[in-house]
C-alpha cells in the first residue's frame, strides 16, 4: 500500500483536477451548466449558492460554486481519513503501509455522489472530440520531438548532452521533454520543425 503522504497527494490531485476540468471545460463552452444540473453534487452546492446569493451569476457564480465543492470534498476527505486513522489506531505512516486499504479516504457518501460527476466528465469532456483531437495533436508533437532529439542528440543544451554517457541518450531525451512547459515544448517544435523559424 503507498505511504499516507503518497496517498494524500493522489486524492488531492484528483479533486485539483476535477474541478479544474469543470472550470475549464464552462470557460472553453465544452461543457454546459445545464448539463451539470444533472450531477447531483453540482445541483446540491448550486442551489445554496443561488439560494444564498440570489442576483450573483456569471464568472461569480461558477467560482464559488467550484470553490464550494472543492471546500466540500477536502473537508469530508479530511473528516474520513482521521476516522481512519482512528479506526486503525495508527500511531505512524509507516503502519499504514501495512494495511490492504488506503487510510486516506472520501466518506462512504461522498465516493458516491463524485462518481456521477467523475463518469460525466469522462463522457462529456475527455472524450469531447475537441479534446480527443487536441490530446492527439500533442501526442505527435512530443513523438516528433523524443525522435529528432534520439537521432540528433547534439541539439540538446550542452548541460543536458553531458548526462547522456551515464543515464543513455532515451533517457535523458525523456527527462528534457518531460521538464518542458506546454509552451516550451510548442516553441522548441517550431524551433525544430519550421524551416523560418529561428532556432
Amino acid at each position: 500500500m503507498p505511504t499516507l503522504e503518497t496517498q494524500v497527494v493522489d486524492i488531492a490531485d484528483e479533486i485539483a483536477y476535477d474541478n479544474h476540468d469543470i472550470d475549464d471545460g464552462l470557460a472553453s463552452g465544452l461543457l454546459k451548466e445545464a448539463d451539470l444540473e444533472e450531477i447531483p453534487l453540482w445541483k446540491n452546492i448550486n442551489g445554496q449558492i443561488t439560494g444564498k446569493y440570489a442576483k450573483i451569476e456569471g464568472e461569480l457564480k461558477k467560482y464559488l460554486v467550484i470553490r464550494s465543492l472543492i471546500n466540500m470534498q477536502v473537508t469530508d476527505l479530511i473528516n474520513q481519513t482521521e476516522k481512519n486513522i482512528a479506526k486503525f489506531k495508527l500511531k505512524t505512516s509507516s503502519e499504514a503501509k501495512r494495511l490492504d486499504g488506503k487510510v486516506v479516504s472520501f466518506s462512504p457518501s461522498m465516493a458516491a455522489l463524485r462518481k456521477p460527476l467523475r463518469a460525466f466528465l469522462m463522457e462529456k469532456l475527455y472524450h469531447h472530440y475537441r479534446v480527443v483531437r487536441m490530446s492527439n495533436k500533442a501526442k505527435r508533437f512530443i513523438e516528433e520531438l523524443f525522435r529528432d532529439y534520439i537521432a540528433k542528440p547534439e541539439q540538446l543544451p550542452p548541460d543536458t548532452q553531458k548526462k547522456i554517457p551515464q543515464d543513455g541518450v532515451r533517457r535523458v531525451v525523456c527527462d528534457y521533454i518531460a521538464g518542458m512547459t506546454d509552451r516550451s515544448a510548442l516553441d522548441e517544435h517550431k524551433k525544430l520543425f519550421d524551416p523560418y523559424e529561428k532556432v
